[in-house]
């Protein structure tokens, strides 16, 4: 069951959806979703509900279910083989502010990585931002809702969405 609510997911992801409303770095996305040489993918509220409207048979599924109903959107905005990876990670760290609390960055001689997150009161994240920039290669990621890190982490084993596999390994300990 939980290979085949993944499929769903990457079919649906894959039509261009109505984007989602509050992201902070969406002017980003806004500048490049037309740009053909991006892959755009953009899973609004209205899909998370209706996943959440799926009576799943395991307990691995069900707990997978409950944590995609505190979603309110996701967009992923990536470059494959291009030579603007770090200038676009430039660029997309620039659009964030000081509403964003980096969690953890990565560097090494070829790429950056960095998550950034945006919390409310209570401690739960309203948005992680991921930005992945290298020598040949982009990527931004927006996760919209109210979630712990081990819920992010949670979503990210469950998800076969590129660069979801990099938020595996993040946990709140």
């Amino acid at each position: 069951m939980k290979r085949l609510l993944l499929f769903l997911v990457a079919i649906f992801a894959s039509y261009h959806l109505s984007a989602q409303q509050g992201s902070v770095i969406e002017r980003f996305f806004q500048k490049y979703e037309n740009d053909r040489s991006f892959t755009v993918i953009t899973i609004t509220p209205k899909m998370f509900s209706m996943f959440a409207k799926v009576d799943p048979g395991d307990a691995d599924a069900k707990n997978m279910m409950k944590v995609i109903q505190k979603l309110k959107g996701l967009r992923i905005l990536t470059k494959e083989t291009t030579k603007d990876g770090p200038r676009l990670y430039r660029e997309a760290a620039a659009f964030l502010g000081s509403d964003f609390e980096e969690l953890m960055t990565v560097r090494d001689k070829d790429s950056d990585l960095k998550f950034l997150v945006k919390e409310d009161a209570r401690g739960n994240i309203n948005e992680l931002v991921m930005l992945v920039g290298s020598s040949d290669e982009f990527l931004a990621m927006s996760l919209v809702g109210t979630l712990d890190l081990n819920e992010i982490s949670q979503i990210a084993n469950g998800i076969n969405i590129q660069g979801m596999d990099k938020l595996k390994n993040v946990k709140k300990k």
